[in-house]
């Protein structure tokens, strides 16, 4: 395989890895959010694409992280239950 398509795969990878970025984080936080995300960054503008990839990585571990967060809703629940049938 010649460099040249070699490279143009990974452009092309590339490209479509942060359209998904882009894509993920404004429907995680919503498009109008997403452009008060800018506004803040203007002073900033090198934290911009961390910002987007974490709130991408966020919108794809979605699923995770609200089941762990329900996991640990659960077990404070149950722990205070817990205490409040030992005091008795």
């Amino acid at each position: 395989m010649p460099i040249s398509r070699f490279l143009g795969r990974i452009h092309r990878r590339l490209t479509l890895f942060s359209g998904w970025t882009w894509i993920a984080a404004g429907s995680l936080i919503g498009f109008e959010a997403l452009e008060l995300v800018f506004g803040t960054f203007v002073l900033v503008p090198e934290l911009l694409p961390l910002v987007i990839l974490c709130l991408a990585l966020a919108w794809y571990f979605r699923r995770h992280i609200r089941r762990l967060w329900s996991h640990a809703r659960a077990r404070r629940r149950l722990a205070s239950i817990h205490r409040r049938l030992r005091r008795r």
